[in-house]
């Protein structure tokens, strides 16, 4: 009896960290026309390949072999559903990368980006969303 209910439980710790959330974010709005400025997402791009691509970029964008090992994975950001998803989530992960609950617990590698400026932010999120397959 004793061993069916700790099976249970595991159990359902288990499920239940399978189970991929998206944690609460801070509601913003991206400033106007910032998403499809060809400008704004070209200068993302300088900035992704500057400060991001030895995570996340490919192989040919100077991607560090390292990054293979990571745990978890860093995106490579070519899905289609970086194309649309909520500039706001996107905007508060480069800003706080690990250092927030569930990343920091998962092991992620990612630095927090506060030192950019919103603009640079935005730019980035710009650019991950042309980005995307």
């Amino acid at each position: 009896m004793i061993r069916t209910i700790i099976f249970a439980v595991a159990l359902t710790l288990v499920l239940a960290a399978c189970g991929e959330q998206t944690p609460g974010y801070p509601a913003r709005q991206a400033p106007a026309g910032v998403l499809t400025d060809a400008a704004q997402i070209a200068a993302g791009r300088t900035l992704f390949h500057d400060k991001c691509a030895t995570c996340h970029g490919h192989p040919d964008e100077g991607r560090s072999p390292r990054a293979d090992f990571f745990q978890p994975p860093a995106s490579d950001f070519s899905s289609p559903a970086y194309r649309t998803a909520d500039p706001a989530y996107l905007f508060w992960r480069i800003e706080v990368g690990k250092t927030v609950e569930p990343y920091l617990s998962r092991g992620s590698v990612m630095p927090s980006w506060r030192g950019l400026s919103d603009e640079e932010i935005w730019q980035l999120v710009a650019y991950l969303r042309a980005r995307a397959g």
